[in-house]
């Protein structure tokens, strides 16, 4: 059973946001597994910072970078969250960056050349932010995707560890289609997932990755009929979460640097974070002894 859940930080910067901000709804069950839903369902949960095309955009961190910043602060210092599990409400899990916010840049370019730039900068990372905050989050993740996931959805779907699949999805990193060098974490994400290959054709394509292809090509690992598309992955971000919750982490953290290091480093490394969850590991060993018995049984290493 699921109970929302507010963070008073998030709701002072909500209190002083803009109405149609991009904000999820957050809840939590018994066993630590959040459940964060991007919430406007009308605009396809696309990403908003919430202002009007027609007024200059705010200098400096706006209200949508201290709510995301906020956010997976809040999730990665919370002792009761294990697991982080993002979805979208109603048909789409994120139809990405909302045009709407584009709408007035032409408007006000003497002003503020980019809403997504921020004065005295060449370039900034901006709504890239919430994907390296939620690569550092520390606590696995997972994506239930839903529905479509383009763009800033299909990069949100992509940072996460796991990705649990509706059969009626797809993905698609429409950026180069609007004329855009795909800047939201998807150039470094994809190939790490499926080969630069296949980052190649689907960042330079624009092209729509459908279930089959996304299973296929390991993108995707479990690709679910819609309808029990809750249930699997509410057993799947459960079982994970039954696990200690410092070995999870650890092994989540070393997975990721282990990308960019090589394979004696690696070692290193796994052997390293098990200093950190020795008193985990060795209570683990003794309860699965205990339900053994006198059962013969792999270590399991």
């Amino acid at each position: 059973m699921f109970r929302e859940v507010h963070y008073p930080s998030l709701d002072e910067i909500v209190a002083a946001a803009p109405e149609g901000m991009t904000k999820f709804r957050i809840e939590l069950d018994d066993r630590g597994v959040a459940l964060l839903t991007l919430n406007r369902p009308e605009r396809l949960n696309a990403f908003s910072m919430g202002y009007p095309a027609d007024k200059p955009r705010p200098s400096g961190w706006s209200m949508y970078d201290r709510y995301m910043r906020s956010l997976t602060q809040e999730l990665k210092l919370d002792p009761v969250v294990r697991v982080v599990v993002f979805t979208g409400a109603g048909r789409a899990f994120s139809a990405g960056a909302d045009i709407k916010d584009w709408a007035g840049t032409e408007v006000h370019a003497a002003d503020v050349p980019s809403p997504f730039v921020k004065p005295g900068l060449l370039f900034d990372e901006h709504t890239a932010m919430m994907h390296i905050w939620l690569k550092h989050l520390i606590k696995p993740t997972i994506a239930m995707v839903n529905g479509p996931a383009v763009g800033m959805g299909a990069d949100l779907a992509s940072v996460c560890d796991i990705r649990m699949v509706s059969d009626t999805a797809f993905f698609q990193w429409a950026y180069v289609l609007n004329g855009i060098v795909p800047s939201d974490g998807a150039l470094w994400l994809v190939q790490r997932l499926v080969g630069q290959g296949k980052a190649l054709e689907w960042l330079i394509t624009g092209n729509r990755v459908y279930p089959d292809e996304a299973l296929r090509t390991g993108y995707a690992n479990h690709v679910i009929p819609a309808d029990a598309l809750f249930e699997q992955t509410m057993e799947m971000a459960r079982r994970i979460a039954s696990i200690g919750s410092r070995t999870v982490q650890a092994t989540r953290y070393a997975i990721n640097c282990s990308a960019t290091l090589g394979f004696q480093d690696s070692v290193g490394m796994a052997y390293l974070s098990n200093y950190a969850t020795h008193e985990e590991a060795r209570s683990a060993i003794v309860e699965r002894a205990k339900s053994l018995g006198d059962r013969p049984a792999a270590s399991g290493q």
